[in-house]
């Protein structure tokens, strides 16, 4: 099992496993105000149909496992904040981010990745 940690919007992190993806979010405050709850999803990589990633540019990056469930929406910014199948990225963490889509195209070689343009 490998973790990684991004720090955007709470704090992300990310495990990946030999057969499954896990995203741990911490959640947001602002002072004594949840912004958003903490939340945790595991994917397995059987579910998962496309990849869809942006590098961070003049808005934060992000990467969206696209499923069954969360395919009729179009990825944007926006939606990778609320999405539970998504992770903010900051522009130094793009080691971080190459590093987990590599071990993806490794595991999962039915997966479409999707560079988005910024």
């Amino acid at each position: 099992m490998k973790t990684f940690s991004f720090k955007l919007f709470g704090g992300y992190k990310v495990s990946l496993d030999k057969t499954d993806i896990t995203i741990d979010y911490a959640g947001e405050k602002f002072l004594f105000i949840n912004k958003s709850k903490p939340r945790m999803k595991t994917i397995s990589y059987n579910d998962i149909l496309r990849v869809d990633y942006k590098e961070a540019g003049m808005t934060f990056g992000y990467v969206r496992l696209i499923t069954a469930e969360n395919a009729p929406y179009v990825s944007s910014t926006y939606v990778a904040q609320h999405d539970e199948n998504a992770w903010m990225v900051e522009k130094d963490e793009i080691s971080f981010l190459n590093e987990v889509l590599d071990i993806l195209k490794k595991h999962c070689k039915h997966i479409q990745f999707a560079q988005l343009k910024a």
